[in-house]
């Protein structure tokens, strides 16, 4: 975990040309709906600086939630790719890469209902280029729901070798 935290400050530092930035680091927040055929419903809460930045959070948080942790009282209790994040993240950085950053990720959402959202103050770590501070900051706290398409998210994984073919 505290790698992904130093690479995921470092990437903020460099990608983003302002003095300040933000970077929310609340737990995962995923809640188990439904899952009829291959479409798996989750309400899940996102947290950004604007209602568009918090609702691509949220998807964001969901589709590694699915990866990485699996949902809880689901048929996908277990993770998809499994359960060592940093290892499977460093390992297929090649993917995750492409897969967050040209929003490849929204192609295996079918759809996404804004439920809610207003300002609170939240944990966070503000950035500057010459320190990391902790702290509480204002922040966009939406939840939404996802119906997220599980078949071709887990059939594009074995194509990409992230994870083997089911069954053999």
């Amino acid at each position: 975990m505290k790698y992904i935290t130093i690479m995921a400050i470092c990437t903020l530092i460099i990608s983003c040309g302002s003095k300040n930035q933000v970077a929310f680091f609340p737990t995962s927040e995923v809640t188990y709906l439904d899952y009829t055929g291959d479409i798996l419903s989750v309400r899940v809460l996102g947290y950004g600086v604007d209602e568009s930045t918090a609702i691509q959070d949220a998807q964001i948080r969901a589709i590694e939630t699915l990866f990485f942790r699996g949902i809880p009282n689901s048929n996908i209790a277990k993770p998809l790719i499994g359960y060592n994040e940093n290892e499977l993240k460093r390992k297929h950085s090649y993917y995750f890469r492409d897969f967050f950053t040209n929003k490849k990720f929204l192609s295996f959402i079918s759809e996404t209902i804004f439920i809610g959202g207003q300002n609170q103050k939240v944990i966070a770590t503000k950035i500057n280029k010459k320190e990391l501070k902790q702290g509480l900051v204002n922040a966009q706290v939406v939840a939404i729901d996802l119906l997220i398409n599980v078949k071709p998210l887990r059939k594009n994984l074995e194509q990409q070798s992230v994870i083997k073919k089911f069954g053999f």
